[in-house]
């Protein structure tokens, strides 16, 4: 009989637990030296679904990390073992001090759920990176970004969060916040598709209201517009007469229910420091 145990994040070989989880070498160091170095990674292909497994798990590193977060693996864990203090400890330790703010599911320990609020954190960070890096919006100066994403940082993360690759509703669920999961589950019946979400994060990020200045005003509108455009274009080539109409209005409900959670009172606190190392 084989005592094959594979790794949890790519299906190589287990050389046993590391960081509370069955896992290789390769993946125990690389989970290791990203938490130790604070590293934020950005999807190579922006769409947060590549594949992890022995043969391309060195292709992707922000999919690679939240594979190991998403299994299990302990950033604090790292951090006990020693080194120097980083960002995803700051956000596991910011998440222990916000967690009693919701009463965790009965299975749930406080480590658990302080657990649970570090992978979303994480996932925050990323959604935030691929905000910065959506077409239109990286074509605006640092300052306007960083005052538009101050504003609309909940709505992006409930798009994406919603329509994540992998499964995190454990990660939901574990919060034991309601509204938080009232909102990822209407805001995942849009079912939007890769190109879907980017023009509905266009049209998030490229709002004249938030403009600094009336020049900015002008570039958001002409943004706005192309992404209107396009995403009315894009819905009509699928023959689905009623698709555009559904999205907006989708869209417009997301931006009128205000992020007013635990969540939010947690990520509030790390959102300014989050957009400076990105």
């Amino acid at each position: 009989m084989s005592n094959f145990s594979a790794c949890a994040v790519c299906g190589d070989q287990s050389s046993g637990k590391h960081y509370g989880v069955a896992c290789c070498d390769g993946c125990s160091c690389f989970f290791k030296r990203s938490v130790r170095r604070g590293s934020t990674y950005a999807c190579i292909a922006l769409a947060g679904n590549c594949v992890v497994d022995k043969a391309r798990r060195n292709w992707c590193p922000s999919c690679r990390f939240q594979r190991c977060l998403v299994v299990g693996m302990n950033a604090a864990a790292v951090q006990e073992e020693r080194g120097p203090r980083n960002q995803q400890v700051a956000l596991y330790r910011s998440a222990r001090r916000h967690a009693p703010l919701t009463q965790p599911a009965p299975s749930q320990t406080p480590h658990t759920q302080a657990l649970h609020f570090q992978i979303l954190a994480q996932i925050l960070v990323t959604c935030l990176r691929q905000a910065k890096a959506n077409e239109q919006f990286a074509l605006l100066d640092r300052c306007q970004q960083d005052a538009i994403l101050q504003v609309v940082w909940s709505e992006i993360f409930v798009l994406r969060a919603s329509h994540w690759s992998l499964d995190i509703s454990a990660m939901i669920e574990g919060c034991g916040d309601e509204q938080l999961k009232r909102l990822i589950f209407e805001a995942h019946q849009l079912r939007a598709d890769v190109l879907e979400l980017n023009f509905l994060e266009s049209l998030i990020l490229c709002r004249k209201d938030l403009a600094i200045s009336p020049e900015y005003a002008v570039v958001l509108v002409s943004h706005s517009n192309a992404a209107l455009i396009s995403l009315a274009r894009y819905t009509l080539q699928q023959s689905n007469y009623m698709r555009f109409g559904q999205l907006l209005l989708g869209l417009r409900q997301l931006s009128l229910k205000r992020f007013d959670c635990a969540l939010s009172c947690m990520f509030r606190t790390v959102v300014r420091d989050i957009l400076k190392s990105l």
